[in-house]
């Protein structure tokens, strides 16, 4: 039996029957227009009113209805599409019995097809006499009025929110193009765009907890991943010098401002280079991404309560994970006892992550309490202490470190890079190490990835790669200080979707 779960407007259910009593199909197949309204606004918007009565002979657009405003046997109508909106004039005299029927069945949220002259009306209104219309498709829910809905309600139905809000409309558009701004650089330097699975055996990549999924063929428990970093490395080894890929990874994980389980990430990887020549390119694609949408050397970005100017003008500020600690609390932490440090853990109820009290992990989690939320303006951190990761190539010269950066900006990670570790016996040592972290209770430890290790017993040139989260980038062109803002669907309870 079929039931009815999502509530129609019953004056609207009402005319849609009316329509088909009457023959008239109110989902047609298709419509030729000749113009979208974007197009009549380029080509005519900027004519001279006096010109002539007319600027046009017929021409043919669509749209939705936004507004009806009936003045008697003539009245006006603004429809809108891709964002462009457009004045309708309808009168008595052009469509006869028709004008009538466009009141009856016509109404807020329909999808119109129109055909008519255009002119400027008197105030100077670019419009459009309407002298055939069709009907597209009827709209059997209300409008809303934007005002009174809330967030959930917006991320829930983003449908709507692309059609009235003006703002996410815009938030879309700066997102993809930011996407295509990536994809065009890295192409001219002369990175592959390359792809890699997203259902893996063994997850890894990245140190978190990843979503689980059974497949039925092979009777096994498989991940979605939370990186796409061994499966590019395998590119590199396999003789692609300089690939990237732009896709979603997925981390089951907390849900904040900042933080979504699935989330977009820009993942390259260059052969024959290190963490200082990924450096330097991730500071001008930075530099050319922001260029190019806020075509200024700085941006605003809204932090807490309040607004910084941040200024995007290279090179950014490179600053060693120590030190930066070691100049909050006022002593070295490379040579404080460690009593010491974890007493300053104690201060703020802080653990390491695993529960782990090594020098380097209590290091960790002290510069992400009292360092990050200070990283205002872009803010290399350099040389993470050797426990943070297991597949990071240990630091020429700086012993107990690695050759890692993270670059921070409005108090945000926006991106991670390595010397990555092509020592196969290396990576086999600290990869098993990662499993008696696990045992032990750290859930976000890496596996043992075997097929990993063996690829790497092939050889794998020295490499520099790098992780981008593009929907932060989003976040700091578009000054919005929640990550839901610039997702096209944010993940939500199937609760609050199912809400009507």
């Amino acid at each position: 039996m079929w039931i009815q779960l999502v509530k129609w407007d019953p004056v609207r259910i009402k005319v849609l029957d009316e329509l088909r009593n009457n023959n008239i199909n109110p989902y047609p197949h298709k419509f030729y227009f000749s113009h979208t309204i974007e197009q009549i606004r380029k080509m005519y918007g900027n004519k001279k009113k006096e010109e002539s009565e007319y600027i046009t002979e017929n021409i043919s657009t669509v749209g939705r209805i936004a507004n009806i405003r009936r003045q008697g046997k003539a009245s006006f109508v603004d429809i809108f599409d891709e964002g462009e909106k457009l004045q309708l004039y309808l009168r008595v005299n052009e469509l006869g019995e028709k004008y009538e029927l466009f009141f009856k069945y016509f109404s807020r949220g329909d999808i119109i097809g129109v055909e008519g002259k255009l002119f400027f009306t008197q105030r100077g209104e670019l419009t459009l006499l309407v002298q055939q219309y069709t009907m597209l498709a009827k709209s059997l829910i209300e409008p809303p009025d934007w005002s009174k809905l809330s967030p959930e309600f917006r991320y829930a139905h983003r449908y709507v929110d692309f059609l009235y809000n003006s703002n996410s409309r815009k938030n879309m558009l700066i997102r993809f193009s930011v996407i295509k701004a990536i994809r065009d650089l890295l192409a001219e330097k002369g990175f592959m765009e390359v792809e890699t699975p997203i259902l893996q055996p063994v997850y890894g990549g990245a140190l978190a907890k990843p979503f689980t999924t059974k497949v039925n063929f092979f009777d096994e428990t498989w991940y979605l991943r939370i990186s796409l970093e061994l499966y590019l490395k395998r590119y590199i080894i396999g003789g692609f010098n300089k690939v990237f890929e732009i896709g979603k990874v997925f981390r089951n994980e907390d849900i904040d401002v900042t933080h979504s389980p699935e989330f977009t990430m820009l993942e390259l990887y260059w052969a024959y280079a290190d963490y200082n020549d990924i450096m330097s390119l991730t500071e001008e694609m930075l530099h050319a991404i922001f260029q190019k949408h806020v075509k200024s050397e700085s941006v605003k970005y809204t932090v807490g309560d309040k607004q910084y100017e941040i200024n995007l003008s290279v090179p950014f500020r490179r600053l060693p994970m120590d030190s930066a600690v070691s100049d909050v609390l006022g002593y070295d932490v490379n040579t404080a006892r460690e009593d010491k440090l974890i007493a300053e853990l104690q201060k703020y109820s802080l653990v390491p992550r695993g529960g782990v009290y090594s020098r380097g992990l209590i290091i960790e989690k002290l510069f992400d309490k009292l360092v990050v939320p200070t990283l205002i303006q872009p803010t290399f951190i350099i040389d993470h202490p050797l426990e943070t990761t297991p597949l990071c190539k240990p630091h020429r010269t700086k012993e107990g470190k690695i050759e890692r950066f993270e670059l921070f900006i409005g108090s945000m990670e926006i991106a991670n890079a390595y010397t990555e570790l092509n020592d196969p016996i290396l990576q086999d040592k600290l990869f098993k190490e990662e499993v008696e972290r696990y045992k032990k209770g750290d859930k976000e430890a890496h596996p043992y990835d075997v097929d990993f290790i063996r690829a790497l017993g092939y050889g794998m040139p020295p490499t520099g790669g790098l992780g981008v989260g593009v929907d932060r980038i989003v976040m700091l062109i578009s000054n919005n200080t929640s990550i839901k803002e610039v997702i096209p669907f944010p993940m939500l309870s199937a609760k609050i979707i199912e809400e009507d």
